[in-house]
């Protein structure tokens, strides 16, 4: 049975990216009082051992709180990254961030499709915090097979190290990252060759890049791990509440019950105000749609 649980996208609207260990603890009380019992979390590599250090703390407080963590993205921006030490830095704080997930009981770690740092421009611009940069810089040589070649040894040695933490593995698809359609992404899980390993469908990111939406669903089949709801009109990859955008929200609801998916549908919103509150109105209409 599907169930709605709490995004990322509101503690970071609320205190930034990566919010501070105090202001986990604070959110994570905010989040319950608004009536979410589960949520998602992110955890920033390189950035991640405050929340290591204070840990035991989150988890006891997610403990008083009765909140699940459901999922937790690894943020780890150099995971594809062209210096190969860089890369293998990478999977090792992939690694410690898989034993945090595994210990807080969440059940799934996800990751995305970041640039490697050697391709964003100095001058880094993004549509949103944490986005994925505008522009690209190629640098001399490249050639895209090696890069590709890269992502599928890091997908497959990823999907490794979440199974050893008895983890499900999902990569999150967004408008503007290297690797951002349903169908490249399907091609490139399918040459990976493993069984540990989905997708999240970020819906406001499938919109923006003019995938028929409900069609994207059939598409993933058993690839089809968690499912992010947002609205837009197609032209950005913004994160709106419903209402403010084009996408049938509805539709997706009853193609997710045609196809038997049973996971969680995560309140994405992000980057507007009163997200709180506007976060409860979309917890209540997907449940009635549910």
């Amino acid at each position: 049975m599907m169930k709605v649980t709490c995004g990322f996208t509101i503690p970071i609207t609320l205190y930034g990216l990566p919010p501070s260990v105090d202001n986990i603890l604070k959110v994570m009380g905010e989040i319950t009082g608004a009536g979410f019992n589960t949520m998602e979390m992110e955890i920033v590599a390189g950035e991640h051992q405050d929340y290591a250090d204070n840990w035991d703390k989150i988890k006891g407080k997610a403990d008083d709180l009765g909140l699940e963590v459901v999922s937790i993205m690894a943020v780890t921006y150099d995971i594809f990254s062209l210096d190969k030490a860089k890369r293998e830095q990478s999977l090792e704080a992939f690694s410690q961030i898989c034993e945090m997930t595994a210990d807080i009981g969440a059940k799934m770690i996800t990751n995305c499709f970041y640039l490697p740092p050697e391709m964003v421009p100095k001058e880094r611009t993004s549509l949103y915090h944490g986005g994925p940069s505008i522009e690209v810089n190629i640098p001399e040589g490249f050639r895209w097979k090696d890069l590709r070649d890269n992502v599928k040894s890091q997908l497959q040695r990823s999907s490794e190290i979440a199974t050893k933490n008895g983890l499900q593995f999902a990569m999150e698809m967004r408008a503007g990252d290297f690797i951002s359609s349903v169908d490249g992404i399907i091609c490139l899980f399918n040459d990976c060759g493993v069984e540990n390993i989905g997708m999240v469908y970020d819906v406001a990111h499938a919109n923006a890049i003019s995938e028929y939406l409900d069609l994207g669903i059939y598409k993933l089949g058993k690839y089809l791990k968690l499912v992010h709801l947002s609205d837009n009109d197609g032209t950005r990859p913004y994160h709106y509440q419903p209402g403010r955008g084009n996408i049938n929200f509805k539709n997706i609801i009853d193609t997710l019950k045609k196809t038997g998916y049973d996971g969680y549908i995560v309140v994405d919103i992000s980057g507007i105000d009163n997200i709180m509150d506007e976060a409860v109105k979309m917890k209540e209409m997907i449940e009635k749609m549910l």
